[in-house]
């Protein structure tokens, strides 16, 4: 009997459904420890530096999106069947092309953050800013700008990287992999905060982000072969597949330039640093729901992708939709616990955020509702209308904060993240109307997709 039981563990332990779980836990801890990390970063800067790394992080988020190009979409779309095949030179072509793009790239973000570095210097001296980048005095801002700049190299490749995982189906490699990011993370931060006898600096904090993104390249490298990056391609399929790939990533990469810019806007249009510490410390506590989103949209993408018409999309929306509703009661009280954990972990001078916070999270829960419907646009492949809806949404947020930040200050932030969401949200009901009532969607949104 214990034979018997010992050998249903291993085939479990060696089943795809095993290992799809152990893959789901292992993008959740990452998740995890990305906010974790944001929480000890919180609690052990002062506000004004944890302020400027706010700042800071919102710069780099932005970076990351112009360094991914969409790659980790368009790559698993046309890599896995070239794997599958067996098409040995397809892949090289493709991964020439990919690191041709990524290069184009590259360039585009290293001018704005040698920009970046002088811009202090312009300012004080002909008064010209671009209002991006933070005006700091500090000593060492051109070091903290390009240490942001390698932190959103980093976690360009790791998306980079993941998707290589991914189409090629290494999903032991993976698991083990994707969590050494966050660990590395935070026990760097810890051994600097130890090594400065309970100090930390910002510039400790973004070392440690930066180097934790690219530890782990060494435990990725002993299980895939970088032999794959450097054979021979034509130059013409090279160019060929760059075509191909930044026609497909276009969209997407707008739309996730958009969603990083709507998401972030608020820490960009702060110009008090110190507001933007407060806001920060409010906005962490929801990152838990962005988790929790994110795995919302791992779960119903598969499924939704096997729909072929909108009766199946509108069944599986009533069956859904009574689980989000459930799940918006059951997190609504968490605000009372969101309240006290802010002044408990971060301590009285962070009193301001709790006002902040008890405005922008029924903000973050609203997403839970409008989560399906982006989803099912993903599952339809219309990356042009996910762009429009990310820009939409990006527009409404820039408004807001452009009105009421100057009048309001960190308040007038809080109720642009509550408010500025609903322009795309309203496109989002705009649409799937039409689509359930028409079978399709508007005429001249089909139009656009033809650009």
């Amino acid at each position: 009997m214990i034979q018997s039981l010992l050998k249903k563990l291993l085939d479990f332990a060696s089943s795809s459904m095993f290992q799809a779980l152990v893959l789901f836990f292992s993008r959740s801890f990452h998740s995890l420890s990305s906010l974790i990390f944001s929480f000890i970063v919180g609690r052990l800067l002062t506000i004004e530096e944890h302020g400027l790394y706010s700042q800071y992080l919102a710069r780099m988020v932005i970076f990351q999106a112009i360094l991914e190009t969409g790659l980790q979409y368009s790559l698993i779309r046309y890599l896995s069947p070239a794997i599958s095949e067996q098409k040995e030179s397809q892949i090289h072509q493709l991964l020439a092309a990919s690191i041709k793009i990524k290069i184009y790239s590259f360039i585009v973000v290293f001018v704005l953050v040698v920009y970046w570095t002088l811009e202090n210097f312009l300012y004080n001296f002909f008064h010209v800013s671009s209002g991006f980048f933070p005006l700091t005095s500090t000593p060492y801002q051109i070091t903290n700008a390009w240490l942001v700049f390698l932190s959103a190299l980093g976690m360009s490749f790791f998306s980079y990287f993941d998707a290589l995982l991914v189409s090629h189906k290494n999903y032991r490699t993976l698991s083990f992999w994707i969590p050494l990011t966050g660990l590395s993370r935070i026990l760097l931060l810890f051994l600097f905060f130890f090594w400065n006898q309970g100090y930390l600096e910002i510039k400790h904090v973004l070392f440690s982000f930066m180097a934790g993104t690219f530890f782990p390249w060494l435990f990725y490298f002993l299980f895939f072969d970088a032999k794959k990056f450097f054979f021979p391609v034509q130059k013409i399929k090279i160019q060929f597949w760059t075509r191909k790939l930044i026609r497909y990533n276009l969209w997407i990469l707008f739309a996730s330039f958009f969603a990083m810019l709507s998401d972030w806007m608020e820490i960009l249009m702060l110009t008090q640093v110190r507001d933007a510490g407060l806001f920060n410390a409010a906005r962490t506590p929801t990152q838990g729901i962005v988790i929790l989103l994110s795995t919302m949209q791992s779960i119903m993408l598969p499924t939704m992708s096997r729909f072929q018409n909108p009766d199946e999309y509108k069944q599986y929306f009533k069956k859904i939709y009574k689980y989000v509703l459930l799940l918006f009661f059951l997190l609504l009280p968490l605000v009372y616990v969101g309240e006290w954990f802010i002044t408990l972990w971060y301590g009285d001078e962070y009193y301001q955020a709790v006002n902040v916070f008890w405005v922008i999270y029924p903000s973050f829960l609203l997403r839970l509702f409008f989560a399906p419907l982006g989803t099912a646009l993903f599952s339809l492949d219309q990356t042009v209308l996910i762009a429009i809806e990310a820009f939409l949404r990006m527009l409404g947020s820039f408004l807001f904060n452009w009105i009421l930040i100057p009048q309001f200050g960190i308040m007038g932030a809080a109720y642009s993240t509550l408010f500025s969401q609903f322009f795309g949200w309203f496109f989002l009901i705009f649409l799937f109307t039409h689509y359930f009532k028409k079978g399709k969607f508007p005429e001249f949104m089909e139009k656009i997709k033809t650009i």
